[in-house]
């Protein structure tokens, strides 16, 4: 039978009055190429057949191949046609209808395609829910893929017995080891070609996070193999548990991506309300070509979404980017969202990103490692930002930090240009001396051996008379110190105070051992050490507190130095700010002490706006007026509203602030 071919496929325009969309049916027409029909129905309608949807890496635009769909010839882009082609030659994928995005979605560059583009993308959480199926194509398979997908099988069978051999194991308080991995999971070639799997670019795209998370159901494809989405998270656990025996098995980075998933569709499918902020935080290194889709992708999973104006790719980024603060600040009367620009600022290697945002509003393009708490502001106990936290730790009795506290109405405005919000804030103190910190970056496989960025100590210039120190107060300075060091929190989403029994003597403990027997100290907390060991903190250096401090008990000091190994204990809670948070230790003129963030410099202000949970490290402009946000600052003893008895007490003034 003969068909009339034309270029350039003619949508037709979908009936805006009802959600509608394309559905997609293909078949081969044996002669090696591929047609398909195109049809509009309505989601709402009950005769709207059942449908498959599709999660996949576009790519580049490139379109190497063409299609004829009802009658007309269609390029499609060239990582979708070998789907087309397994589609089209499988009896039981060929009959189910299917939505494409790339071919059901009009990406004409028009403005009836645009506002098409825009109210589909809308959709897309109900499209993805209404289907009976999502495909997750990983790729053509190839050995290696192949391969890590049977491992991933071989994975979720071993989840139980790995199970059960960590529990036993912490019962007997004993650590695993490497042969009790069996022989299948001891095949370092099937870890390797895993390893390539999760490394494919479908796991760091933003896109495909809701496409994975929102279906009834989702199998994975790669060539020949499939896996559905409950075995995938038996693997992942059965990975995890390996990594206990072996975190050399597979590269951080592989394992991180697919495992951010499933701590996010664990919370999803608990019920459990994911903000928007602190999702798109904890996703902070996956990938879009276009970046307003930092905010579009992931509207359809978070319970805060009207927090973001509707899609709209019409919209300037910086538009974009600015009216969601806007809005956050408007509807929490909270300028806690502002904290953010701390982890997510303009700025790669020096080189600012443009266009450049301002200093206010967190730049979501910049791609940092995730972590589950972001920032201060993200506590667990702050249900505006949130964090992704597991859902085994969830509880709504949590302390929160409260810095800003007030009894004033929020009083904030913003300009036409949505370039500077103006606040109330009072000004603490200045930034004088900064500990030294060496940040070590992952490489791109998420080895912790990648290039180094060292940040050189500080030293204060505060004139400070200082008497001689005596070990009452030397040990309180301690105390001080090392609530700083962990943000005054036992846990890393900063949901309890610092307890007694995580008290200083821990950390005079890692310091005295750091000068006494640097051998038997964790390199990186030794490395930190000897960084920070001359930092004058109140005129005294930190090696002269601890030194000066009250001694150990012997029996304690026993106790203590087992910590040293204990990763769960003091060290993780010592990478958790200085590492994950990349916070530096700091003193102010008058001898308060905290921590600040890497880009913090000698004259900085400490500043606590009236509204933000948490103190603000601010800059002068140096060309224009107004400050410069550089981000959150734990400031010992001004964490938890203090400063409005010193605002009562007449010891501080409330001023007007302009951010810029």
């Amino acid at each position: 039978m003969g068909v009339e071919i034309f270029e350039d496929y003619p949508y037709t325009p979908l009936d805006q009055s009802t959600p509608s969309i394309r559905l997609l049916r293909i078949q081969p027409d044996g002669h090696g190429s591929i047609t398909g029909w195109l049809e509009a129905y309505s989601l709402d309608d009950p005769n709207c057949p059942t449908f498959t949807t599709l999660s996949y890496v576009w790519g580049p635009k490139k379109y190497s191949h063409k299609i004829l769909v009802n009658g007309h010839l269609f390029s499609v882009l060239s990582s979708l046609y070998p789907i087309l082609e397994i589609i089209a030659n499988d009896k039981n994928l060929r009959h189910s209808w299917w939505w494409i995005d790339s071919i059901c979605i009009n990406q004409k560059i028009e403005p009836i395609a645009e506002v098409e583009r825009n109210r589909q993308v809308a959709m897309m959480r109900k499209i993805y829910e209404k289907s009976d199926r999502t495909i997750g194509w990983l790729g053509q398979g190839h050995k290696e893929g192949e391969d890590g997908m049977r491992f991933l099988h071989v994975l979720s069978r071993h989840k139980e017995r790995l199970d059960t051999l960590l529990k036993n194991r912490l019962v007997e308080e004993k650590g695993l080891k490497e042969e009790e991995l069996g022989e299948e999971l001891n095949d370092r070639t099937q870890w390797a070609a895993l390893e390539r799997l999760m490394l494919r670019p479908w796991w760091t795209r933003v896109w495909t996070l809701q496409e994975y998370i929102v279906p009834r159901k989702f199998v994975f494809h790669c060539g020949t193999e499939n896996m559905d989405r409950d075995d995938l998270n038996k693997a992942m656990t059965a990975i995890s548990l390996c990594r206990k025996i072996d975190e050399t098995l597979i590269a951080n980075k592989a394992f991180e991506a697919a495992w951010i998933r499933r701590r996010v569709l664990n919370l999803y499918q608990a019920g459990v309300p994911i903000q928007l902020t602190g999702l798109m935080a904890y996703i902070s290194d996956y990938k879009a070509s276009d970046p307003r889709d930092r905010i579009y992708s992931v509207l359809g999973l978070a319970a805060d979404r009207s927090l973001a104006d509707p899609p709209r790719y019409e919209d300037h980024l910086e538009k974009v980017y600015s009216s969601l603060v806007r809005s956050f600040i408007t509807h929490h009367k909270s300028l806690d969202i502002i904290c953010l620009a701390d982890r997510f600022h303009g700025y790669v290697g020096g080189s600012p990103i443009l266009p450049a945002l301002p200093s206010w509003v967190p730049d979501w393009r910049a791609h940092v490692k995730p972590w589950v708490v972001p920032v201060m502001a993200s506590q667990s106990g702050n249900q505006h930002i949130g964090n992704l936290r597991p859902v085994s730790l969830l509880s709504s009795d949590h302390d929160v930090f409260a810095a800003g506290q007030s009894e004033r109405p929020l009083q904030v405005s913003f300009s036409t240009d949505l370039r500077t919000l103006t606040c109330q804030g009072v000004l603490i103190d200045l930034v004088d001396g900064i500990g030294g910190l060496k940040v070590v970056h992952r490489d791109e496989h998420g080895k912790g051996d990648g290039p180094a960025e060292i940040f050189e100590r500080i030293d204060s210039t505060a004139i400070q008379k200082a008497p001689e120190l005596d070990p009452d107060t030397a040990s309180a300075y301690i105390d001080d110190i090392a609530r700083c060091l962990f943000l005054d929190r036992q846990d890393r989403y900063l949901s309890h105070d610092l307890s007694s029994s995580f008290s200083y003597q821990e950390f005079q403990t890692f310091c005295l051992t750091a000068i006494e027997t640097p051998s038997a100290v964790h390199p990186q907390f030794l490395d930190w050490f000897e960084r920070n060991r001359s930092l004058s903190i109140r005129s005294y250096s930190l090696e002269e507190i601890c030194k000066t401090a009250k001694p150990l008990e012997s029996s304690t000091k026993v106790d203590l130095m087992d910590m040293m190994t204990n990763e769960r204990a003091f060290l993780s809670r010592f990478r958790d700010t200085t590492d994950w948070m990349m916070r530096r230790l700091m003193t102010t003129n008058k001898g308060h002490v905290g921590m600040v963030p890497c880009r913090a410099r000698k004259g900085d202000q400490v500043w606590v706006l009236l509204g933000c949970s948490i103190p603000l490290i601010l800059r002068k402009w140096e060309n224009k007026n107004g400050f410069q946000v550089i981000g959150e600052c734990y400031l010992h003893g001004y964490m938890n509203g203090e400063v409005q008895e010193e605002i009562k007490s007449g010891k501080l003034n409330v001023e007007e602030i302009h951010l810029a």
